[in-house]
Order: structure tokens, then sequence, then C-alpha cells
């Protein structure tokens, strides 16, 4: 993420500092230098598109290092005496000039990281103190991950080839030259020296660390030591009522057992408000009375639990309501300490191991994963970081591994450090769960037997180049299987036989070129290929009936058009498909295409039928004649396509072959019609058609060089018995937005006239053909805003059908240069727009809707 935010960053830097001023007039005209620095927009952007995707399913990983620039999301906190207390010995001791290094300590789950935020918080308001610097250390004390996180801090770059030594060195540098800065290091678990990181001695350079044992702060040499003290009695009861509920109110027989239970908890807030939450809506004394009995004899059943911690935590997670909850969040341990999940990766996990039961309807499971979800955040087991992302207290994940040591049998062993070849030791008949990511894995030998295996993780294992091909032989109830980020070169042939996988992830690995055949995985539900050798898709595609998310993007894969042409792709509920051929993704009910040739006639070409946004660039098409039964599409976005018609016209000789024309009630629902730069575009549709579309607020056509009419047919006619029918002009009671710009060879909107009461905005630039404007805002006395730009020879001799229309637009009229408007037009007819680049494949679970991949031409350039 924090590459992504830099990455961004630039981008907008790099938009805002380019030097367009000999090509581009500021106002209503935009040359081909806004094009063409638009269409690198729209590659950087799909780059960036492109590796948040990367961080999605297998390693949703969210930095643990918050940038200068933001502040970090805030608890509130707890104890208005004791917390005030801790704060301000903190605060004070980062005023005092001749301290340097501070330690903040106390048990786990006392609000040592809660304090700190409000402290990270505050430095930033206080510019004195320098910039503040977020470190999160962990168990695993990694010198390189510190490293790398004040490097991003500070906005400076290590190489590949820095090894510790050098980025020290570069650190200290980078370091040494400013004035002041804070950095805070949460969760240090052993010392460290701060010289072998890099940083430099000095007192205008404070060092605050937060860590469960005091001798830490004596190992790290900190010359102040605060420890972070649990709540008073009083500020127990008073937290424990707060977390119960501000509208409960206990009986009068169940108060004093309440008062004892929140005193089990020994005043640390994390066990407090655990309970509160497992308590919540409880009046029966019995239960209360049970509750007390179980917290006073829950004594530490598991090795290596905090004696006072463990029972208040143990208490939470067995009053979770059903074990398939519990189930849901043991699973959160197989992942790394202080690892972010984003939340629909999460569900998908839990839908893939079986957690939630298949409802036949992919939407109703994500409904049930996020109320599993959310009660487990209400129980304070699982905390909500940011709009999406959630992470496990490290406490309450030793918790769940404690309890994975007996039943359900989890291995876990993430990041220690394995490496070599791996036989079978760890793999037994009781195993359930296996989480061997973040090692230096070589090769996995022997053919273990796991009857009992739903999950296996052996992402990010850069050596793993060798697999035996029977290892999977015995491992019939693997559900979920995480290749990804490693060296394979096959896939082992034994996969092919895994029926009940639902999950197979082989994203970055690069060297990957051989996939066996998929047939057999009916019940496969996700498949990513991503950033692979792979150059064909896989045999067997065709029968993965359940398959709902498919992501492959590689340069390499060379039968990108036959996959698309196939149909295959449109039960799908989210499809990321690119190579240097094309790039297709569809989410949910958007579609954006670019450099695809696939809308054409064939009822097996043409995207689902429940689209609601549709986005096409750069694609061959004759016309979306075959898009004309989304009878749910609301927007519509061409750009750089190669279509005389965007909808046939029964009129046109080319079209008379076809079947019967559009039926009605096609785009029904259309709101919003944008069609950019489609040179050979001759008009949009046929009156007959553009009469259906009721529900359009906003046209918006630019840069088609080409087009002659907008709206084609309507001419008068007059017939025995027609009574004039034919000349009844259209109505668009809706249309709010209308925009007209570059077309240079554009002479009329519409022979018939368009009532458009509502019209609140209009831009008719560089249209110096356009006779006539057939467009008529009925009794409408509203102010209309926009631009009519041309020359005061153009606008004398523009005819208007409804004189209160011509009254009311006219005071929009700006005169432009002739000499400048022939300059453009010729600039125009020269612009060659390049193709974007083709985007990657995502990597993981992809949730959100990525905004950003054609944010450039999903609006005019008029707009920017």
């Amino acid at each position: 993420m924090q590459e992504l935010r830099s990455r961004e960053s630039d981008v907008k830097n790099e938009l805002k500092t380019a030097k367009i001023e000999e090509d581009l007039k500021i106002g209503r005209y935009f040359s081909l230098s806004l094009v063409g620095l638009g269409k690198l927009v729209i590659k950087k952007t799909e780059e960036v598109v492109n590796l948040k995707k990367r961080g999605r399913f297998s390693e949703g990983l969210l930095a643990n290092l918050l940038p200068e620039s933001e502040s970090m999301p805030m608890t509130k906190l707890v104890g208005r005496t004791t917390a005030q207390r801790n704060l301000e010995q903190i605060w004070g001791s980062l005023r005092d000039h001749n301290i340097r290094t501070i330690g903040v300590y106390g048990m786990g789950g006392v609000g040592k990281t809660t304090i700190m935020t409000h402290i990270y918080n505050q430095i930033k308001s206080f510019r004195r103190l320098g910039i503040a610097i977020w470190v999160t250390v962990s168990n695993d004390l990694n010198i390189e991950k510190i490293q790398n996180g004040i490097a991003q801090a500070i906005r400076l770059e290590f190489s590949d080839k820095d090894d510790e030594m050098s980025r020290s060195m570069k650190l200290f540098e980078g370091l040494k030259h400013r004035e002041k800065f804070v950095i805070i290091f949460d969760d240090v678990w052993k010392p460290f020296s701060l010289e072998k990181v890099g940083i430099p001695e000095g007192n205008a350079f404070k060092i605050v660390l937060t860590t469960r044992l005091k001798n830490v702060c004596r190992g790290m040499r900190c010359q102040k030591k605060v420890e972070v003290q649990v709540l008073s009695r009083e500020e127990a009861w008073e937290l424990f009522q707060e977390r119960l509920g501000a509208d409960v109110v206990l009986p009068p027989e169940v108060e004093p057992t309440a008062k004892l239970v929140t005193e089990e908890c020994g005043g640390l807030p994390l066990g407090i408000i655990t309970v509160a939450r497992a308590m919540r809506e409880k009046g029966d004394i019995r239960e209360w009375r049970n509750a007390l009995d179980e917290l006073k004899c829950s004594m530490t059943e598991i090795e290596g639990m905090d004696d006072e911690v463990f029972p208040i935590l143990k208490f939470s997670y067995d009053r979770l309501k059903s074990e398939r909850i519990r189930s849901c969040f043991l699973y959160c341990a197989l992942y790394p300490e202080d690892y972010a999940f984003y939340d629909e990766e999460l569900i998908g996990y839990w839908i893939a191991e079986g957690l939630i039961d298949d409802m036949g309807d992919w939407e109703k499971e994500l409904d049930k994963g996020h109320t599993i979800l959310n009660g487990l955040i209400d129980v304070c087991m699982l905390v909500k970081r940011f709009d999406d992302c959630i992470v496990m207290h490290d406490l309450i994940r030793d918790l769940a591994i404690s309890i994975t040591r007996k039943s359900p049998r989890f291995v876990v062993k993430v990041g220690t450090g394995i490496r070599g070849s791996m036989g079978v030791e760890e793999f037994t008949s009781e195993v359930e769960r296996i989480s061997l990511m973040r090692n230096e894995i070589k090769m996995l030998l022997g053919q273990p037997n796991c009857p009992k295996l739903s999950t296996l993780l052996l992402q990010r294992n850069p050596p793993l180049r060798n697999i035996s091909h029977c290892f999977f032989d015995r491992m019939n109830n693997l559900r979920v299987l995480n290749l990804s980020y490693t060296s394979i070169e096959y896939v082992p042939v034994s996969v092919s036989n895994l029926e009940n996988l639902s999950v197979l992830l082989l994203n970055n690995c690069w060297r990957l070129t051989e996939v066996p055949s998929l047939a057999k995985l009916k019940r496969l539900r996700l498949l990513n290929l991503s950033n692979t050798s792979i150059k064909e898709v896989p045999d067997g595609m065709e029968c993965l009936v359940n398959l709902k998310e498919l992501y492959v993007g590689s340069e390499e894969w060379v039968d990108f058009d036959r996959y698309v042409r196939s149909g295959h792709w449109k039960c799908l509920k989210l499809v990321d498909l690119s190579s240097k051929f094309g790039y297709l993704t569809l989410e949910t009910n958007r579609l954006v295409a670019i450099g695809c040739n696939f809308v054409e006639e064939e009822s097996s070409s043409v995207p689902p039928d429940n689209i609601v946004e549709l986005i096409l660039n750069e694609c061959e098409l004759l016309s979306l004649r075959g898009l004309s039964r989304l009878q749910c599409l609301q927007k519509c976005k061409i750009s750089f396509c190669s279509m005389k018609w965007l909808l046939p016209m029964e009129d046109n000789p080319t079209m008379r072959s076809l079947p019967s024309m559009t039926p009605t009630g096609s785009f029904a629902f259309l709101r919003h019609l944008t069609v950019y730069r489609c040179q050979v575009l001759e008009s949009l549709m046929s009156l007959e058609l553009f009469q259906q579309l009721q529900c359009l607020e906003r046209i918006d056509i630019e840069g088609c060089s080409e087009m002659e009419e907008v709206i084609q047919g309507g001419e008068a006619m007059v017939e025995e018995g027609d009574n004039n029918k034919n000349n009844n002009p259209a109505v668009l009671p809706k249309l709010r937005e209308f925009y007209l710009i570059n077309l240079g060879k554009l002479k009329s909107v519409c022979k018939r006239v368009i009532i458009c009461p509502s019209l609140s905005e209009i831009s008719i630039v560089g249209c110096c053909q356009l006779k006539k404007l057939s467009l008529s805002l009925g009794n409408s006395t509203s102010v209309v805003e926009g631009t009519i730009e041309g020359s005061k020879e153009w606008l004398d001799a523009l005819a208007w059908d409804d004189p209160n229309t011509k009254t009311l637009l006219l005071p929009l009229f700006q005169e432009a240069e002739a000499k400048e408007e022939e300059e453009e037009e010729k600039a125009e007819k020269a612009a060659a727009p390049a193709a974007p680049a083709a985007a990657g494949g995502g990597c993981g679970i992809k949730r959100k809707a990525e905004q950003q991949v054609s944010s450039t031409y999903q609006q005019p350039l008029s707009s920017y």
C-alpha cells in the first residue's frame, strides 16, 4: 500500500507539473498533448491498479508504516485518569531535550499501542518535534523490514543489490540531514541495534518503543521507562458499562455480580472490552454467575499464555455463538502477525473452506460472511482498520495459535526461516490446516498422507522450485492451495485430482509455464494465473462450472482472443484478463474492455445480461448491436473504437442482412452515454431507439471527426391517415447534460426536435458545420450553464427550432478565433491514439471496484 500511495502521488505530480503550454490552449479547447498525457495516465494508473490487485487475495499485506502525510486512525483512550497520566508521562519525556530513547512497556492488551497512536498524531500537529515515523516490529524481528519502513517514510530508495550494511549507510545519511524526527517502534520483543539499522546518534532524534517486556527497555538502553498501568477499579467498571451498551441497564440483582466479573479482568482494557461484548444482552443472574465461575476457574489451559490474560480472552472465544464462527476466527491464525486482510478476501477464504454454506448465490454468501465478520469485530476478536482492512491483535493471535495446537490441528510456521527441502514430517494425518508461507523452502518431497488437510499455504517461498508429482495424491480434502510468489515451473499432475479444491493461487510464479488439466476441479471457485509465463488457457477450463473469479494477466498469453470469444468468462462474478493483445475486467456488474474485439453479433461473445456499466476502449467492432439485450445498462463509455454506428440503423444497406433490429426496450435504463474519439463514427443511433432512452441524463460526444448527425432518421413524412405522427418531437424528460465537443463535420443533432425540459448544462464547442440546433427546453425558464463556442458568423447562421431555447442559450455564446479553430482541427486529424498498456492480472479476491482503471477516458477531456 505504501508503494501504491507513493506511485499515485508520483502520477499526480507528473500530471500537474507536465509542461504542456505549447500544445494546450487553456480554456475550452484541449489539444493533442493533453490526449497524449491522458493516455499516459491511463497506462500509469493501470500499473497502479495491477499492483493493488496483486496485494489482494494471496498476500493482502497492509504496510506497517504510516506515511508522513497521514494521521493514524485512533481508538478512544480508556481510563480518563490512568491513560491520561500515561500519555502525559510519554509526552513530557518527548519534550525533554535530555531524553533520546523512551521505553513504553506493559502487559499485552493494556493499551500501549492505543496510547502511542495518540502520541503519533500529536507529534504531527506539534512540528517542533519534527516528523513522526511509525514502524511495527513484531515478534519476528527483521532488520531489513525496519530499514525499509523508515526509508519509505523519508522517501529514500534502496536498490535490489543493497545488503543490510548498504541500507544502514544510506539510512544514516538520509536521517543525518534531517533536523528532527521521532521514530516509534511498536511491539518490540527483543533488543536490536539502532546503529545496525542506520539511526544516527543525537538528542534531536527521539526513539520510542512499546514492548511487553521491561528487559527490552533495558536492552535498548531507554533513558526513560514508562509502565502503562492497568485501569483502576472505577475506570474498569466505567469501561465495562460503556462497552456493555449505553442503553443497557442491569437488573439490581445482576449488577454486583457484573462488577465481580469486571474485577476478574484485572483492569486490562482488552479483557474488559471482550468480556463486556460477550455478556451483552445477558440479563439472567444465572448466566452472570456462571460467567464469573468460568473466569475464576479458567486457569491457563494452554502452555505459554499469560496467566492473567488468557482466561479473559479464552472466555470471549468460548462465548462465540457457534463452532463455525469459532472456526472462522481461528482461520486468521494461519497468517503472519500484524497481517491485514481485506474484508472480502477473508470471507473468500471462509467460503472456500466451506465455513459458509453454499447458497447458490454469490452475493448471499458474501452477506453471510460479512455478518460473521462484523460479529467477530463486535466482540473485539478482530479489529477493523481503515475502510476494508481487518487485523487480529497479536495477543489474540497467540490465543488462536495456542488453541489450534490441540484441536483443530494447525501447523503455523510463518516466517520461521525454514530452508532447503522439506519432507512429510509436518504433514501428519490429523493436521487440518498448514501455513508455511514466507520461508526459504526449495523442495517439497514425498507423498504425505493428509486426509483432513483443507488449507495449504506455501506462498512467498521464493526458492521453491520442485514439488513431487505425487505430493498432493493423498490430500483429497484440500480446498485452498496457495503457491503464489514461488519459482515453480510446473504444477504437479496430482493437483488435477483435487476434486474438492475451491481456490488455486499461482499468481506471480514467473517461471510457471505448465498447468495440468483442470477438468476434474468442478468445485473450483477462484483461479489466479496472473503474472506467470503460461501461454495458453489450461485444458479443462470449460469444465469449471462453479468458477466465480478468474485472473489471467501475462504478456506471454497468446490465446487471449480465443478465450474471450468462447464466452466462458460471462458466468463469472470477477474477471481480470490481460495480455499484450488486450485487457478485459468484469467486476460484478461493471465491464471494462481495452483492445478486445469481442462485441459481435454472436451471443457467445457479448457481455453478461446484468451489466450496469460498460467501458470500451480501442475495441474493433462493427457496432454495439450485440449489446442490445443489456436491459440493465446504465452507463456506457466508449473511446477510440472503430465502428460507423453505435447501433445499426434499419436504413443502412450494410445492416439489411442482419436479423431483426434492436428490440423494444433496449437500453431503457441508460443514464450516461459518453463517446470519445471514435474517428469513423457517423452517427449514434436511430430516432426510434433514441426515443426509448427515457432515463437518459447525460450525453457526451467528443472528438468524433466523421460524425455528421447525432441521431439518424426523423425526416418529416406526411401520408394519408398518418395525422403527422412522424413529425412529433422526441422527448427526453431527464436529460440534464449535453456536450458536443470538437465534431468538425457535425451538421445536425437530429432532423426532429428534441425536447429536454430538465437540461441544466450544455456545451457546443468546435462544431463549425452545425447548421441547426434542434433542441427545445419547452417552457423552462431555468438558468442553463455551459458554453456555446464558435465564430460570430457561425452563430448568426445557426438555425433554432425554439425561440425560448434560443433566448436561454444565447448568453452562453463565446466567440472563438477562426485561426485557432483551424489549427486545432488539424491537430485532431493528426492525432493517433496509442494503445493503453495491457494491464496485469490481479492476484487475489478483488472486491472493491478499481475506479482508476480507466479514469482518463471515463470523462471527456473537456471536463478536466
